[in-house]
């Protein structure tokens, strides 16, 4: 377990889904963290927990990005190569460390026998809603329909300026004047407190401001209740909740501050997709498998599956997608774990 919440959400609704014993772990960084895996290699320099790690070893270890990968390793190294090692996400290292590494299209990885890329980050299935007595008394006075608005925050390149909170006020008050009733603005761990203030602030139609320091079945029963959603563009977990529900969303755009390093390293996965068998692709490719090179995450790559498989748009079945990437997912580690 790391320090974000989405990558921890989704390691735990795998190993719940997996129905098999499981101890979850809280992995602690320090500045040595930012180094690269393949300099790191195997050992404890970057990282630390509070509970010792001790025989007997897992058949497995689950773990989400870049910093627990050396903390995966020395895992298996303990084991003398028992257990096997999976990524969420992207590992930022030698795909061939892996047993299998779980994407989505935002990370650009290429396609490879260890590498399965889902549209959607795994989730737990929706579960019995809270009621709506998680509400706070508010919600007795607000209107419906009720348009649900999940704000994020920076998530490189992506910002939440002030600015572009600004804008997301601007597009609530439309909606709600649009549609009729009230609003529900939701903020999330990383969302600046200046940018909530400009959104509240820029809000002229009648709405209710919450947080999630207030608890995850205030957030359910209002994922529940909402008749319609506004997500962030930032988040793919989100997105994926407001998705699930089967009711119409809309993406609000933020300030996106990319670094050229960023933008070449995009630019040559670009080049490589064009060209894969060139000299271009087939040095991008190498590359990556080496972990020597990760394309800048690009939210709008996720945006685009998604709305080419029609879950923007309101034709497709999100549940019913989720659900199939379900399956797969859990199919391809239960045969890892019996093969081990």
């Amino acid at each position: 377990m790391g320090k974000w919440h989405g990558d921890n959400q989704q390691l735990l609704a795998i190993a719940e889904a997996l129905n098999l014993p499981f101890r979850a772990i809280q992995l602690n960084f320090n500045p040595a963290s930012t180094l690269p895996p393949a300099v790191l290699g195997m050992s404890r320099l970057s990282w630390h927990t509070e509970r010792p790690l001790v025989p007997p070893w897992p058949k497995v270890v689950l773990a989400a990005g870049r910093r627990s990968v050396p903390a995966a390793r020395w895992i298996r190294r303990q084991s003398a190569g028992y257990t096997r090692l999976i990524n969420v996400n992207r590992p930022w290292a030698p795909l061939a460390w892996f047993d299998l590494i779980i994407t989505t299209p935002q990370y650009a990885l290429p396609a490879r026998p260890n590498v399965l890329s889902n549209l959607m980050p795994f989730l737990p299935p929706p579960a019995e809603a809270p009621s709506n007595s998680s509400l706070p008394d508010v919600a007795g006075t607000l209107a419906r329909p009720w348009t649900v608005v999940l704000v994020g925050g920076n998530s490189s390149p992506l910002e939440l300026t002030d600015a572009a909170a600004a804008s997301l006020a601007s597009m609530v008050n439309e909606q709600v004047r649009d549609v009729g009733g009230s609003a529900w603005i939701v903020d999330s761990p990383r969302t600046p407190a200046t940018a909530m203030a400009a959104i509240k602030q820029g809000l002229d139609v009648p709405s209710a401001t919450v947080s999630w320091r207030d608890g995850n079945k205030l957030y359910r029963a209002l994922l529940n209740s909402g008749d319609r959603f506004i997500v962030t563009e930032d988040s793919a977990s989100m997105l994926t909740e407001a998705l699930l529900t089967g009711r119409p969303v809309k993406l609000c755009k933020l300030f996106r501050r990319t670094h050229w390093i960023r933008r070449m390293a995009s630019a040559w996965r670009l080049a490589a997709e064009r060209a894969p068998s060139s000299i271009t692709g087939r040095s991008f490719a190498a590359t990556v498998d080496l972990g020597l090179l990760a394309a800048a995450r690009d939210i709008s790559l996720l945006h685009r599956a998604l709305e080419n498989a029609g879950m923007l748009d309101g034709t497709g079945r999100p549940q019913e997608l989720a659900e199939h990437e379900r399956q797969v997912t859990l199919a391809r580690i239960t045969q890892i774990i019996e093969s081990t």
